[in-house]
């Protein structure tokens, strides 16, 4: 499961809308994002699909328990990269820092991300490659 720095955003934004009220709508994420409701539902999609995600009857949106962990663990790894990178010769905003520094841990591997994960909850990803155990 990879994650670029736009499904983290989705998934901040979720987040950060839940700790307001609990129950978020994709209206209230659209306008947290600036994008329209159907980029908020096409992302929720996926979201969904990687179970980092649930939408309840009449809209409403959860973070799974995968989900939480998985705000959670990037805003730690987004604190420190943004705590790390260096001062620039020119001008940056908060924002773009921010961006950049998404954009970053996107482009990590995520072993430790999923090593952790598996040890947490107990499950673990089966690689693509990684043959299938035959069932009798």
């Amino acid at each position: 499961m990879a994650l670029s720095d736009a499904h983290l955003r989705y998934l901040f934004a979720i987040s950060n809308a839940a700790a307001a009220t609990p129950d978020v709508s994709s209206r209230q994420i659209a306008s947290a994002l600036g994008v329209t409701k159907p980029s908020v539902v096409h992302i929720l999609n996926i979201l969904m699909r990687d179970g980092m995600v649930v939408k309840r009857h009449y809209g409403k949106i959860y973070l799974t328990d995968r989900g939480v962990f998985t705000v959670n663990y990037y805003r730690r790894l987004l604190d420190a990269t943004l705590a790390a990178m260096p001062e620039y010769p020119f001008p940056v905003s908060a924002d773009e820092r921010r961006n950049a520094a998404l954009a970053l841990i996107a482009a990590l591997p995520d072993r430790d991300y999923r090593e952790h994960f598996g040890a947490l909850f107990a499950e673990t990803e089966v690689e693509e490659n990684e043959p299938q155990p035959e069932s009798e």
